[in-house]
């Protein structure tokens, strides 16, 4: 049935104030998806049900946690705060997840893309009385070594990283690895607060700046979509020239308070293939550490942690329309985030994606030495 409505009036209270209509089209705001609330609330499932994506636990294609609710008798300890005594929850397929798999635990396991780190629980102290209430949990120590996540295999210190562990930053690091990209079903207080302009300024911004980030200089002139205008102080009403910042999509998400900017494989990949057209990639661990697809981070701790040479960054292929995200020509070993592409690479290569390259062994006797390749 099509709604008929007359606006006219609406239309004149905006004249009147002086704002610039909008343009508004329904597809950019489609309803979110019902696997999406219900994931965010968190659903039941079977371990054999899960997806492996790179290592990574997804469901119906999205990033999700995994975590046990049932607390048993110390249930009241983890309401209190003792976190040690809590059963952990799970961001990927590790060995203590597996090890449940194969001794066919059947405890009730709940999947959710909830980033607060507070989670449903369930307990009781004796038979008869059973507690329901929140709290937080830790995150799986296997998980975190089995992914290096923030160098937790080869940091001392791995139980800091644990203590320190954030959910929306994690998912954030990882977002390239999954075909859908979290949907948004609240709006956290500040984040509608661009002023009504905004499109008008950003446009201009960007277009003095020759559609080129301030970071890496890449220009997105033929990508305007991956190129941003970054409110350094965090206000996004403060449109003031001091506060804003020309940032193509993967130099904005490394701001602070940027955790929520998810950005998908496909865009990592054409703006760090535009930065090596531009030579601007040098071959130092430094660079590679920082414009590198953060999925990758932990496995490049583990490379550089064993003394190998830094890596080329999108590195193409010669012989098939392929890119590497990171190689290491001369020794012939690439990452990717899925290895479905690469089933029919050139012989002599070994590639890779995060599950794998977590037990490749990055040994100290490999170290090699290549120059860097244009």
């Amino acid at each position: 049935m099509k709604l008929k409505y007359d606006f006219s009036a609406l239309w004149k209270i905006v004249e009147n104030l002086g704002a610039a209509p909008v343009p508004f089209s329904l597809a950019e705001h489609a309803a979110i998806p019902l696997i999406d609330i219900e994931l965010e609330k968190g659903i039941e499932v079977a371990l054999e049900n899960l997806e492996n994506i790179s290592g990574l636990i997804a469901y119906d294609g999205r990033q999700v946690l995994l975590y046990i609710p049932d607390q048993g008798r110390n249930i009241q300890d983890v309401l209190n705060g003792n976190r040690d005594v809590g059963k952990k929850f799970h961001v990927a397929h590790c060995k203590a997840l597996e090890d449940m798999k194969k001794a066919g635990r059947f405890e009730r396991y709940i999947a959710t893309t909830d980033t607060s780190g507070i989670f449903n629980l369930t307990g009781s102290s004796n038979s008869t009385h059973e507690i329901l209430d929140r709290a937080s949990l830790y995150v799986c120590q296997f998980c975190l070594n089995m992914l290096n996540y923030k160098q937790a295999k080869v940091n001392k210190n791995a139980r800091q990283i644990r203590e320190a562990f954030n959910l929306n930053e994690f998912f954030e690091t990882y977002s390239s690895c999954f075909r859908h990209l979290p949907s948004r079903t609240h709006v956290t207080r500040g984040e509608s607060v661009y002023s009504t302009n905004w499109s008008k300024i950003s446009e201009k911004l960007r277009s003095a700046n020759d559609w080129t980030c301030s970071e890496c200089s890449v220009n997105m002139l033929n990508h305007k979509n991956l190129l941003h205008v970054h409110h350094i102080n965090g206000n996004k009403g403060d449109n003031f020239y001091s506060n804003l910042k020309v940032l193509c999509k993967a130099c904005h998400r490394l701001q602070p308070l940027h955790d929520s900017l998810h950005i998908t494989s496909l865009e990592m990949q054409t703006i760090n293939q535009l930065r090596r057209k531009n030579g601007f990639f040098n071959g130092t661990w430094e660079q590679a550490l920082k414009y590198a697809d953060p999925a990758y981070h932990g496995i490049l701790g583990i490379a550089q942690s064993a003394g190998w040479p830094p890596p080329e960054i999108q590195y193409p292929f010669d012989t098939i329309q392929l890119s590497l995200d990171v190689a290491w020509p001369r020794k012939k070993i690439g990452l990717v985030l899925s290895t479905s592409e690469y089933l029919t690479y050139p012989s002599p290569w070994k590639i890779l994606d995060l599950a794998t390259a977590a037990n490749f062994k990055f040994s100290s006797s490999s170290v090699f030495t290549f120059n860097v390749y244009r």
